[in-house]
C-alpha cells in the first residue's frame, strides 16, 4: 500500500498571537495557475532523474552500441516528456485544453511509466512488475494516464523496503473500460490521513515530500471519466 504523509500546523499560544501577527503573513489560498505550476514542477522531476541516470550511464566506456543507443533513446523521450509538460502548463495559462485522449495502448504507456520511475538509483533493489490481461488497447490522453501511474508507481517506491521492496501494476481491459491497479509491500496508508490522501499538498512520513503525488493521479483519472480511486 502507498505510504503518504501529513504535515503538522504551528501552533501558538493564544496570547501571543498579537505579538507575532505582524511578523507572519497570512497565507493566501493558491491560484489556479499556481496549482498548476506545483503540479508540473513535481512531474519534471522524475524525467530531469531519467535525463541524469541515462547520461551517467552513457559515461561508461564498457557499455554495448545497443546499450548506447538505448540510454541515448530514454534521455531523448525523457526531454520530449518534459517539453510536452511545459507546452501544457503554457496552454493551460492560456485557458486551453490540453486534454489530448487517442487510441493508444496501455502497456506501453504503464511499461514507460515503469522505466522512468526505474531510472531513480534508490529504487534499483525494488522489484516492479507489471501484468496485463484482455484488451490493452483504449481511448485515453497516454502522457496523462503515464503521470497517473509514473506518481502511483513513485509513491509506492518511496513507501517499500529498498532491499525487499515488491510492487505489482496490473492492467485490465475489455470493449467497454481500461482498469489500472498498484499494489505495494509497504506498511500502508496510515488511518488518520485516508480520508484526506488524495487532497493536494497532503503528505506523510517524507522530508521532501510535496504531497501531490496522488492528487495528481486523481484529477487525471478523474478527467479520463474514472473513477473509485483509492
Amino acid at each position: 500500500m502507498l505510504e503518504q504523509t501529513v504535515c503538522g500546523e504551528r501552533l501558538f499560544p493564544a496570547g501571543s498571537l498579537r505579538s507575532v501577527q505582524r511578523d507572519i503573513p497570512i497565507p493566501k489560498p493558491p491560484s489556479e495557475v499556481s496549482k498548476m505550476v506545483a503540479l508540473i514542477c513535481h512531474d519534471l522531476r522524475l524525467p530531469l532523474t531519467s535525463i541524469l541516470a541515462n547520461a551517467e550511464f552513457l559515461t561508461q566506456s564498457d557499455i554495448s552500441e545497443t546499450e548506447r543507443n538505448e540510454f541515448y533513446r530514454e534521455i531523448r523521450w525523457s526531454i520530449e516528456r518534459m517539453n510536452s509538460l511545459v507546452t501544457s502548463l503554457f496552454e493551460y495559462s492560456k485557458g486551453r485544453d490540453t486534454f489530448r485522449p487517442a487510441v493508444r495502448n496501455i502497456v506501453d504507456t504503464v511499461e514507460r511509466a515503469i522505466c522512468m520511475t526505474g531510472m531513480r538509483h534508490e529504487f534499483r533493489r525494488v522489484t516492479i512488475k507489471h501484468h496485463h490481461q484482455g484488451v490493452a488497447v483504449g481511448w485515453f490522453d497516454p502522457n496523462r494516464l503515464e503521470r497517473v501511474v509514473a506518481n502511483l508507481v513513485l509513491n509506492a517506491c518511496e513507501a517499500v523496503s529498498p532491499d525487499v521492496g515488491l510492487i505489482v501494476i496490473t492492467t485490465t481491459g475489455n470493449q467497454a473500460y481500461l482498469q489500472i491497479g498498484v499494489w505495494d509491500n509497504g506498511p500502508g496508508i496510515p488511518p488518520e490521513i485516508q480520508e484526506s490522501v488524495f487532497q493536494p499538498f497532503v503528505s506523510y512520513g517524507k522530508a521532501e515530500g510535496s504531497g501531490l503525488g496522488l492528487a495528481i493521479a486523481k484529477e487525471i483519472v478523474e478527467d479520463h471519466g474514472g473513477g473509485d480511486l483509492h
